[in-house]
């Protein structure tokens, strides 16, 4: 189960491995089967890691499957890494090169996601803060070719969109590092440089790339009610491309631990999103892409609205607000599996929030009653 770092104990164990990536390698920080001590703690909170998966005999029928291939993730990640250090060495010059080696990651990331076809989001990754540029680059790729799959694109649209999604944030090189990772909120002058890196983008790669990639990396910041930039543009002068890359970036920016704010459940961004329908992002494509992410990721602690905890165990890709949760009696045992999708009795009983702030247990000492509960 998902236990966020608030609430990390010595003696639980790890679930998984925490794997982060750094400076093109990537390294185990914790192994799964690990017992945490205080320095293993420190250790994750240093890192800005929010939250840990720890092993608990009560879930381990709980199936969690990698959000990206492991080995293409790296292998991604490094060419990101690669092409950024090759503008910062270069002045913002690249080689057809670098281009030929995101296109290929492109068409290898598509041909995961298809092969898969799953829920984006089913498990809460590890999210390396030194890395985020990077990953965040690699993430709303993933997010943007699932949306566009979801809405009938093949091909070389499909292509193309994952082509901008992925090099959407490249005009941040050109941006100060003390900006990117201000801690605080940044000055008007501050903010006004920070506009330029879609403009930057195009400029850097206006050689390399066609058009509509072109568009959909300038336009990404655009908002349907004008307030975006960098030129404020409206719902009908915004690049479908773009439109999708903005859901994409806002929601993995928001399901990120940065300096300046903690990361938001994915529950949470939804509402955020579904409350900034019509005005910041397109109504129809939203709709389109918050059914292919989930609210309550296997393994998270939910509260239900009869009152009673749980832990997620199960997500369906039929209607990803209903998952089957796993009840938490007082006593620290668990209780009967409640099938909000599939149990008519429980058709009225919905998750009303992240379950974390209502008790201060040990999530370690959950535990399975003598008596088996109803499954």
């Amino acid at each position: 189960m998902y236990i966020t770092k608030e609430h990390l104990k010595t003696g639980m164990i790890l679930a998984r491995d925490i794997i982060l990536n750094e400076r093109n390698l990537s390294y185990v920080l914790l192994t799964r089967g690990q017992p945490l001590n205080a320095r293993y703690i420190n250790k994750i909170l240093f890192h800005d890691i929010p939250g840990v998966f720890i092993e608990n005999d009560a879930f381990d029928d709980m199936v969690f499957e990698e959000e990206i291939d492991r080995r293409l993730e790296s292998k991604a990640l490094a060419s990101i890494r690669s092409l950024h250090y090759e503008l910062e060495k270069n002045g913002n010059s690249i080689s057809f090169n670098s281009i030929d080696h995101f296109s290929a990651i492109i068409d290898d990331l598509i041909s995961d996601i298809l092969s898969k076809r799953k829920l984006t989001d089913n498990i809460l990754e590890f999210k390396n803060h030194d890395e985020y540029t990077y990953q965040h680059c690699l993430n709303v790729a993933n997010l943007s070719i699932t949306t566009g799959i979801a809405m009938g694109l093949k091909n070389r649209p499909l292509h193309a969109l994952g082509m901008a999604a992925l090099l959407h944030d490249i005009g941040k090189t050109a941006i100060p590092t003390e900006i990117l990772n201000k801690p605080a909120a940044l000055t008007a002058e501050e903010f006004e440089l920070m506009k330029t890196h879609p403009i930057v983008a195009v400029d850097i790669l206006k050689n390399y790339v066609s058009k509509d990639i072109l568009e959909g990396i300038k336009f990404h910041h655009e908002r349907p009610d004008g307030s975006g930039y960098p030129y404020g543009r409206t719902s009908d002068n915004i690049p479908f491309y773009s439109k999708i890359i903005s859901i994409s970036d806002v929601y993995h920016a928001l399901n990120s631990e940065r300096a300046y704010r903690k990361m938001c459940f994915p529950s949470e961004i939804m509402e955020y999103l579904m409350g900034n329908a019509g005005a910041h992002f397109d109504y129809d494509i939203l709709k389109v892409f918050l059914k292919n992410v989930v609210a309550f990721p296997v393994g998270t602690f939910v509260k239900l609205s009869n009152g009673k905890l749980g832990v997620v165990i199960k997500n369906y890709i039929e209607n990803n607000m209903r998952p089957k949760i796993r009840v938490v009696n007082p006593d620290n045992t668990v209780g009967e599996d409640i099938d909000l999708l599939n149990d008519y009795q429980y058709m009225n009983v919905t998750v009303v929030d992240m379950g974390y702030k209502y008790v201060d247990i040990d999530f370690g000492k959950i535990k399975k009653p003598k008596t088996p509960p109803k499954k």
